[in-house]
């Protein structure tokens, strides 16, 4: 029998069990199964369920398949498997058909804006394209991911976090900053960073948006800035990639400098001070903390931001301008001094309940993080 891939090669144009090809090509050479099976030393039962789709196509039958009829094993072999491909695809659509209600744990509308879904339509396509965004096989496993590394998540008294925003957010920073080339981690080359960071501060927001991933990047940080959906209330996030690599992302939640740089600088006192295999994820304005009872890692970070952005060679200046802050040229005389911005005074003096919350805001700068991660005044 001339083989017909050597007349006409074999080239599926859609997806079909082998057995239905195997079947094209008895009827076309007059071939009866009894026949086949008699050529192939196969059951003619076994060829019968072989072209009924009820037995799988093995490599050896495979093999068999190509003496006897003519087309490659290969070409049976990839046949085989692009069946045995959509049959489990539909069984597994079918299942998910059941998990939709997941969907409406997040915001499609905000799926969509982030590019994340293409639609905002409640399909079992859009299902396999959010697992496929988290890198999970279903529902059920994408949660339990999330608590497996949420292992520091800081609750407000006040606001409830939606966890399910979160996790977008957190999936987010993760693949943006798996994308950045980092050197190796060096613990002393991000100390020696910090003096550089630190006078960022009195810099415009548009410069920090790229001398922060710049400079960090240097020392094995990859940092980004990833806007928070609107029911999150993350606004930093630290998380070892590998042993030599760290994640840290920014979303501006609080939209003011102040509060940005002192979460730059704790989320940086998290890289430095704690273990490789946690996870800090911190979502509130630091008047709650709900970290395991005697875990300080959270006062430790927030206290390196303190001393590191108004360090002890200036802690008795800034002693004397907290029993009298008023006027306002105090603040940026200060300020100046210190190298710092002047925001970053206030915020530090309404902290510590010398200075009302109402004054001062017009000496901070806000901020604004985008969708695509640009950072600029807002």
């Amino acid at each position: 029998m001339t083989p017909p891939s050597a007349q006409h090669p074999f080239a599926p144009d859609e997806v079909l069990p082998p057995g239905d090809t195997l079947k094209e090509q008895l009827d076309a050479f007059g071939i009866p199964q009894a026949d086949l099976a008699r050529r192939t030393g196969l059951s003619t039962k076994h060829v019968n369920q072989i072209v009924q789709g009820s037995a799988v196509l093995t490599p050896e039958t495979a093999l068999l398949l190509e003496r006897a009829v003519g087309i490659p094993a290969s070409l049976w072999n990839q046949m085989e498997a692009a069946w045995r491909t959509h049959v489990s695809r539909t069984q597994s659509r079918e299942a998910l058909s059941h998990r939709l209600d997941w969907l409406d744990r997040f915001s499609l509308q905000e799926l969509v804006k982030r590019g994340i879904l293409p639609t905002k339509e409640r399909t079992v396509g859009n299902l396999e394209h959010l697992l496929a965004f988290f890198g999970v096989a279903d529902p059920e496993v994408a949660e339990n991911v999330w608590g497996s590394y949420r292992t520091a998540f800081r609750r407000s008294t006040v606001l409830t976090p939606d966890d399910y925003a979160t996790a977008v957010w957190l999936r987010q920073a993760e693949l943006r900053a798996r994308e950045i080339l980092c050197a190796p981690y060096d613990r002393a080359a991000l100390l020696e960073l910090l003096p550089q960071l630190r006078a960022l501060t009195v810099k415009e927001p548009a410069v920090w948006r790229t001398e922060i991933p710049r400079l960090c990047a240097r020392a094995g940080v990859a940092v980004v800035f990833v806007a928070a959906p609107p029911n999150s209330r993350v606004s930093g996030v630290t998380r070892w990639l590998t042993p030599e690599k760290v994640g840290v992302a920014f979303s501006g939640r609080f939209k003011k400098d102040d509060h940005f740089w002192f979460t730059v600088f704790h989320e940086l006192g998290h890289v430095l001070l704690h273990g490789k295999r946690l996870t800090f994820i911190d979502n509130t304005s630091r008047d709650d903390d709900t970290t395991p009872e005697g875990d300080r890692s959270e006062d430790e970070a927030d206290a390196f931001a303190r001393e590191t952005l108004i360090p002890p060679e200036h802690a008795a200046a800034y002693k004397q301008l907290a029993q009298r802050p008023m006027p306002f040229t105090n603040i940026t005389a200060f300020a100046r001094r210190a190298g710092i911005a002047p925001g970053i005074v206030v915020g530090r003096l309404q902290h510590d309940g010398v200075l009302d919350w109402k004054y001062g805001t017009k000496l901070k700068r806000p901020i604004e993080i985008s969708l695509s991660g640009d950072l600029t005044a807002g």
